[in-house]
């Protein structure tokens, strides 16, 4: 689970004014400063009626289909030819052709541009192979609590082929561990680093922009150096969400959102991350990759994405966040999750797009694995997905094994398109998954 760090009030001493010489009455003491009170379990997943009216969002056609269909439907049945119980699970179905295909011809993740170049501190781990992979990105989220290794090797056997990037979350304050990140590794996989920062009371943006924090960021840097592997870095993500206490207050949220109680700038945002790069790249810590990831922009339409880009020398990766809701008659396909906001990634950056939290309810399963996996896989600019595979208590049961029909139509579309590589050979085209273990 993500380490919350306990609430710290920020008090000031009581100053006492001395009475003046003529008997006037003493000044009263300030009072102390009320710690900022936040909700530590505010998600972005489920914002969707505050910023928006409950219906699917108007979204413009892509050419050439990006939304195709399969054009026969067949049923899901279980052991026996029965049909399985979860909801809507009978309403998969086959593609024509191969996923992310055209013409039989698999299509591959853009490739760097003319003359890529960046910056590599000596002897630090050079990641700009892994920057721009030949094929898609196959990573996840599994219960923090538990060995989310011995997790992914048990997902790795059902659907046949071993994510090759593990996710964890971190609160601000805690430290990085080498040995974390060179395990993961070690198992073929690369590890994603989320930082966040749940209690403003320790720490903000607007404090990591002035250099208060310095320290703790140098320290992170030297343990990312010291473990000398590619690691996928994330601070903040959601950052355009007034969910979370790092994230953007606006006009038109409610005042008690965590946001609101803290009042960060966007101009903050960019130059805390600007700061953290610089120190980052001083300790010699080029083996982060930087991905900059915001929620998808329909749970804030109004809310402006370019306001908290730092720059493309600061970014490595550009990333949205979404989640397939068909059961709250949300988003129900990848055009209504994701296009809106890959477009508006597009007027800001060229940077390669990682999809890096992603999941679905269980309206229509097999068939948006299918919609998701497609339209991934048919996109050179989207280098990937990381699935939030989590049975979430106060949520949904977001795994990609929560039942038999999404096991089989995910084992099924995630080999019919360039998905999986060895994080070691990323420009490699053929991938073999019995000897990616």
């Amino acid at each position: 689970m993500k380490p919350i760090r306990p609430l710290i009030a920020l008090a000031l001493p009581a100053v006492l004014a001395a009475g003046c010489a003529s008997g006037g009455a003493p000044q009263a003491a300030p009072e102390k400063k009320a710690p900022i009170v936040i909700d530590t379990e505010a998600s972005g997943r489920d914002v969707y009626t505050e910023e928006v009216p409950p219906e699917p969002m108007a979204v413009q056609a892509e050419p050439a289909g990006p939304e195709a269909e399969p054009p026969a439907s067949e049923p899901v049945t279980g052991p026996a030819g029965q049909m399985e119980d979860d909801t809507t699970s009978s309403r998969t179905a086959r593609p024509a052709a191969p996923v992310g295909t055209s013409g039989g011809k698999v299509v591959y993740n853009m490739k760097p541009p003319k003359n890529f170049k960046r910056y590599n501190a000596p002897g630090a781990y050079n990641v700009n192979k892994l920057i721009y992979p030949r094929r898609e990105i196959f990573g996840v989220f599994t219960d923090q609590a538990r060995n989310q290794i011995a997790d992914r090797r048990a997902l790795g056997r059902k659907v046949g082929m071993q994510p090759n990037m593990i996710k964890s979350f971190y609160n601000w304050g805690n430290g990085f561990d080498p040995n974390w990140a060179q395990q993961i590794w070690a198992q073929g996989a690369i590890p994603q680093y989320e930082l966040e920062m749940t209690d403003p009371n320790a720490a903000t943006i607007a404090q990591v922009a002035g250099g208060e924090h310095d320290e703790f960021i140098r320290a992170l840097a030297q343990g990312i150096r010291q473990a000398n592997v590619p690691v996928v870095f994330s601070p903040w993500h959601e950052m355009n969400g007034d969910w979370y206490a790092w994230g953007y207050c606006g006009t038109r949220s409610k005042p008690e959102s965590n946001a609101c109680q803290v009042k960060n700038k966007p101009s903050d945002f960019r130059a805390a991350w600007r700061r953290m790069h610089d120190i980052f790249k001083a300790e010699g810590a080029t083996n982060a990759i930087w991905l900059w990831q915001t929620n998808q922009v329909g749970a804030r339409p109004q809310v402006g994405l370019k306001q908290f880009y730092p720059g493309n020398s600061y970014v490595d990766w550009l990333g949205t966040v979404g989640y397939y809701y068909g059961e709250k008659g949300w988003y129900r396909t990848f055009n209504e999750v994701f296009m809106p906001t890959i477009r508006a990634l597009k007027k800001i950056s060229n940077k390669p797009i990682f999809i890096p939290e992603m999941g679905m309810d269980n309206y229509n399963r097999p068939k948006d694995i299918y919609n998701f996996l497609y339209n991934v896989a048919k996109r050179s600019d989207v280098i990937g997905f990381l699935w939030f595979s989590y049975n979430k208590p106060t949520e949904i049961d977001f795994r990609i094994d929560r039942n038999a029909a999404s096991t089989r139509a995910f084992k099924k579309y995630i080999h019919k398109a360039a998905f999986g590589f060895h994080p070691r050979t990323p420009q490699k085209m053929k991938y073999n998954a019995r000897t990616h273990k």
